[in-house]
């Protein structure tokens, strides 16, 4: 389930990438950092159920990182 998750948002996140590099459209560019947020999120499901915590943590707090300065970004 993980690993057609995984691939799924890879997909999704290069496809939306490559059009919005095309576009020069800002929205499509944030949508794009949500889904490799999302996409950091899911590996780092599959890391912490493999007993690869600390990796895990690792793609948590990236994911989190990710989100917050789009966050900032939006409010500022």
């Amino acid at each position: 389930m993980l690993k057609v998750a995984k691939i799924s948002v890879s997909c999704i996140a290069l496809v939306l990438c490559v059009y919005s590099l095309f576009n020069q459209n800002e929205i499509l560019l944030l949508i794009v950092q949500l889904f490799v947020a999302a996409l950091l999120t899911v590996v780092g499901v599959e890391a912490i159920l493999s007993n690869q915590k600390l990796s895990g943590y690792l793609l948590f707090g990236s994911a989190a990182f990710l989100l917050v300065v789009n966050g900032l970004k939006i409010m500022i």
